[in-house]
Parts: C-alpha cells; structure tokens; sequence
C-alpha cells in the first residue's frame, strides 16, 4: 500500500512537472488599452476609438458615464476586435461623460486612461455626401423584420420569424444569416430541443425566490396534437441589455388555442448562438390546472383554481392576448418594457427588470378594462380587432407606438397605423386624438371599416410609383415593421411587403422617415438608397431649394378603405406645382414652402404638412424633389415626386 502510495505522488510531481513546462512554452503578453480618442461628438452619440490587447481577454470595448472613472458596472460598448471604433448612443444633450477603454479577462480588469468630452445641444444637420446609391441594394425575405443596431460591428441586423435574419452596414446591401440556438449540450441545437429546458429557473418577487421551471415547446404543444414548431417560432425582437451585457432575443413560441408564450433567449454575440433562459409571459391558460405550469401563481399569489376572468363565458381572444409578437424598449430613464399581443384582446405591456431581461415581478398591475394584474397593461386593440406587431421607438419628443391592422395576406388588407405619446406606456392616441384603445368590437381595415380610421396611415398598398415600384412589383401587405431612430441621425422605417402579382413572396423594404412641423412621421416616397439627409437637418435647412420645386409631379394619396380583397391599391395623378404655389392638374389647390426649413405645406382640399426632400428614383441614379405629407385631420399621406420640369 505504501508502495502504491509513493507510486501515485511520483505520478503527480511528475504531471505537476509537465504542466509547469507546459506553462513556461505559453507566452503571455500584458493587458493593455490606449487611451481612447473620441470624435463625431452629436447630442445623443459620439464614436470612441482605442485599442485593446492582451492574452486571455473574454472582453474588451469602453465604459463610459457622467461621473469619473467609469468601470464595467457603467455602462458600456463591446468589440470584437482588438481595435476598437465603437459609438455610444442614447446620450443626454449638453452632457459631460467620462470614457475609458477596458480589456477585461476571468481575473482581471486593465483599464485605460480616461477622457471626457461634452455632448452638443441639438444633433448635426449637416447632410452625409451619398456615397452608395440603387446598385447597393440586395434583396432580402425576412418577415415580421426587427432591426437593430450593433455598434462593435457597425451593422445592422433584421430579425424575423422562422429564424430569418439579415445584416449589412448601409440599410441597403442585406445578406442572410441564422442565428443558431444554444443548450446545455450544443451550440447548434435543434429547434425541437431549443425551447424545453430553461437556464433560469429561479425567479424573485418581494425578495422571495420561486422555483419555476417552463417548457416553452411542452406548452404550446397543448394547443394541437399535429404541433410543430418549425412553423411557430414568431417576430423575434433583439435588444442588447446593458446591465446583462447580453444581446437578449425575445421570441414568440406560437400555439394553436393561445397557447403561445414570448421566451427570452441570450448570447454574448449578435448573431448567437442564442439560450433559452425563461419565458416572459404565457396565454392560453383557460380552463383545469393548466395555469399550474405557468407563473401565473407567482404573479398572483396561490391559487385553489383558476380565476374566472381567465375562463370567460364568451370567447378568451375576447378579452386576452395571445403571447406574440414582443417589442422590447429602453425609455428615455433606462426603463425596460415590453410590448405584445395580437388581434384577441389587445396589445398589452410589461415592465421588465433590466437586471435579467425578464418580468419584473415586483410591478403590479389593476384589474379594470384595460389593465389585468398578470398580462400588464392594455395600449391598444382589444375586442378581437384586427391589430398585432406593436413597436415603440422614441422619436423627436414623442413615443411613437407602430400597429399592423388586417390579415397578413397580399390580399388581406395588412397595413401599418402610428400613434404617440408623451409617456413610454401611453396613453396613444392617433393625429385625430383618436385612442389605439378599443372598447368594442369595430372593423379596422378593408372597404367597409367602420373604426373611423383610426391611426395614421403612414403608406398602404400603391403600384405605378417610379421605375421600380410597377405593375406586378407594386406593394402591398406592407406591414409588422420596426423603426429605429439610429446613430447615423436618421431615421429608417423596416418593413416586410408583398406585391401586386408575386403570390405570397415578400421582400424586406426600408425607407427614411421625417418628422413634419406637427411631429408626426412621413415616410420618404422612396425606398432608402444612400441619401445622407439628417433628421434634425429638416428643421433648420431648406434641402430643394424653392426655385426647383416647380414642374409636373406624380401625386399618390394613401387612402383608408381600399379594397384588398380584389387587390385594389392606390394609384397616383399627373399634377403641376406651379411657380406662383397654386397646384392644377389632377389635384388643385396650392403650396408653400417654410423659408429656411424643408417643410412644405400643400392644400388641395384639406391641408397635407410634410417635407420636401430630394430622393433617388430608384433603380435609377436620378436625383428630383419628392415630398411626404400628412393631413392631422384625417389621418391621410400623400407621396408626391417630380418628373417634368
């Protein structure tokens, strides 16, 4: 035995031996971190460039916030490359922040010296040369699309159901990607196996930690003994959190019978892979002891039986969403909400806790008709109205709230309405003050409507518009969009559209998007192709100048009440804007232009307030005078654009 015993220490001096050896063959190079240099200073961003190197780095980028000597429990911006040129969005105006590059391993943190610069009062006006044009588009399908924006790589990402996805760095030139799914045992895992075991099954609410374990694809399985979920997995939304240093995806595993849930899924890359961590919210709970699989007794407290209200006389879609469709936000204060919902009872809301991306079980919610102590808060809908693909992004002062009306179909009437608010979580309301809230039932779309149209009409189906958008290519269907108020100074309008005569094709489109004099949104005529005018440029520079607004224009006007069954769409006028600002032709009427600004006023009628801006007749490189107005009183834009002097 002592034999042995010698035997075996022998063993492990000798092995101890070998990895001291091992160890003095490994070169180890010292962290190290330049001093950052900050540059393109607006009032709500700024681009900071360091260097960071050094073995064993798990990560890198800069820290920044209002007070010195910011660390990794600041905020902060990531990179995947040892030189780093990263933007800081989301920035207060006439602000002082303190930056410092960090290169971070499993031991240690190395930081650089710090620099501090101050935020301007407004953002530039100034107009970025166009550099790229129509020859950088590549086309791309992803549908129900959610952009985002990922400063380590400068790009854009668009996610979208069925795990679509793309990414380019000009919202022009798209590429195609899959994000894959993590589990315990994989990093390329099978959809049936992504979505059954959660990472997180522990949650806290007063203090108090709940076990909770939650088998999305189990759930949603209830709902058909046919299910699959390759056809299921819905409207991904992927924000990066700043607390987790986490890209958070929220997704919809989609069941028959509203047995849907929204899961969080995370990944320390854009492009994944992606684990599932915990649902958010669950649907369907309506009769038994389903509910006894769900949260809804941490929400709630203990149960002898499932409320009443959960199990209406009437229909549940009446009353309650279904689990789809998540738009996850940051509010001006760095609050986390979320938005979802579809058709059913409305478009409901939650707040989140930013230190896990999930709910935030400490917030409670009334019981009333528009609020419900687990599903949140009611925004919109309700009343089985057609209504799904919430969005919310800050813009210009306002929380502007996106909601697709209609059946998704190229002939089903689906269509993009906006509301706004002063506050993140409402109440909304339209340009006529008209509320996203419904309390009955009313039909919201199609030739016999009878909501009073409610929300803007920002564009609808439209054929014979330029060179590109013609004949069978005309859109339509256009719909579950996103919107981002991005780091470039503008803002882009994503969304998914069918044509005219392409079946059930669709296409990714973007196009920018201005505030008029009124803060509403208008959407450019035309599809993105390079153009470098800047929001807060259109207030403060005339960018057609007056004397090149005359001459014959295409007038298109986004009516309410299209036919969408018979694919009917709307077609555009031969007008002339006459040099005295009277308007004849197919519309008459007149117009002005605001000296010094590029908002326009036309009157033929009613009175449209938009902006005049040059865009590109793609396919073409052809430069004319378009412009985007919209009449507050009715909730109806009109596109117009140049083409004979």
């Amino acid at each position: 035995m002592k034999y042995i015993s010698k035997l075996l220490a022998l063993f492990a001096i000798a092995m101890m031996a070998t990895a001291c050896s091992d160890n003095l063959n490994e070169v180890n190079y010292p962290l190290t971190v330049t001093t950052p240099s900050v540059t393109s200073v607006s009032g709500s961003s700024a681009i900071v460039t360091a260097t960071a190197t050094g073995s064993h780095i798990i990560h890198r980028g800069v820290c920044y916030s209002t007070s010195p000597n910011p660390t990794i429990g600041n905020d902060k911006v990531y990179s995947a490359s040892k030189e780093m040129v990263l933007t800081i969005g989301g920035l207060a105006k006439t602000t002082t922040y303190y930056v410092r590059g960090f290169a971070q391993t499993s031991y240690e943190v190395e930081y650089s010296n710090e620099v501090s610069f101050t935020t301007t009062s407004s953002e530039s006006a100034d107009d970025d040369p166009q550099t790229e044009g129509p020859s950088a588009l590549k086309r791309v399908s992803v549908h129900d699309p959610s952009v985002v924006w990922d400063p380590s790589t400068s790009s854009y990402y668009v996610f979208g159901s069925h795990r679509a996805a793309a990414k380019c760095n000009n919202m022009m030139s798209w590429e195609a990607f899959t994000a894959p799914w993590a589990t315990a045992t994989s990093k390329n895992a099978d959809n049936v196996d992504a979505f059954t075991t959660p990472q997180v099954t522990q949650v806290k609410k007063g203090g108090v930690v709940y076990d909770f374990t939650f088998n999305a694809l189990a759930w949603s399985q209830r709902g058909s003994e046919t299910y699959d979920v390759n056809g299921n997995m819905w409207a991904p939304d992927v924000i990066w959190n700043k607390k987790m240093g986490k890209w958070c995806m929220y997704l919809s595993i989609n069941g028959d019978g509203w047995y849907s849930s929204i899961i969080m899924l995370t990944a320390d890359n854009i492009v994944g892979p992606y684990r599932y961590q915990a649902p958010v919210v669950i649907s369907g709970f309506r009769s038994g002891d389903s509910y006894k699989s769900t949260d809804l007794e941490i929400v709630l407290g203990e149960q002898a039986s499932l409320p009443s209200r959960y199990a209406p006389s009437d229909n549940y879609g009446n009353h309650w969403p279904n689990a789809i469709d998540p738009c996850v936000f940051y509010d001006e204060n760095g609050k986390l909400w979320m938005t979802y919902g579809s058709w059913s009872g409305g478009i409901f809301m939650l707040e989140l806790d930013e230190e896990t991306g999930l709910r935030d079980y400490d917030v409670t919610y009334a019981e009333n008709e528009t609020s419900d102590p687990y599903f949140g808060k009611k925004i919109a809908g309700g009343h089985y109205v057609s209504g799904e693909a919430s969005y919310i992004e800050h813009i210009g002062g306002y929380y502007f709230l996106f909601v697709t009306y209609g059946g998704l179909e190229a002939a089903g009437g689906y269509q993009m309405r906006v509301f706004r608010s002063l506050n993140p979580d409402g109440p909304f309301v339209d340009s006529k003050g008209s509320s996203a809230v419904y309390d009955a039932y009313q039909l919201n779309f199609g030739p016999t409507e009878n909501n009073g149209f409610r929300g803007v009409n920002i564009l609808g189906a439209y054929d014979d518009w330029g060179f590109q958008t013609v004949g069978a290519w005309g859109e339509r269907a256009q719909g579950h969009n996103s919107i981002i108020a991005a780091q470039d100074g503008r803002t882009y309008l994503v969304y998914h559209t069918r044509f005219q005569d392409q079946g059930e094709g669709h296409q990714l489109r973007v196009h920018q998007v201005y505030q008029n004099e009124e803060g509403w949104l208008v959407a450019a005529p035309f599809e993105y192709t390079g153009e470098g005018i800047k929001s807060a440029g259109i207030a403060v520079a005339q960018k057609v100048a007056t004397a090149d607004i005359p001459g014959t224009y295409k007038l298109l006007t986004h009516q309410y009440g299209l036919d969408h069954a018979a694919k009917e769409y709307a077609a555009p006028v031969d007008v002339t804007l006459n040099a005295d600002g009277t308007i004849s032709g197919g519309a008459t009427g007149s117009w002005t232009i605001k000296s010094g600004t590029s908002y326009i006023t036309i009157n033929i009628g009613s009175e449209f307030k938009g902006v005049m801006v040059p865009q590109t007749l793609e396919p073409t490189d052809t430069k004319v005078p378009c412009f985007t107005a919209l009449d507050s009183q009715t909730g109806v834009t009109i596109w117009g654009y140049r083409y004979a002097d």
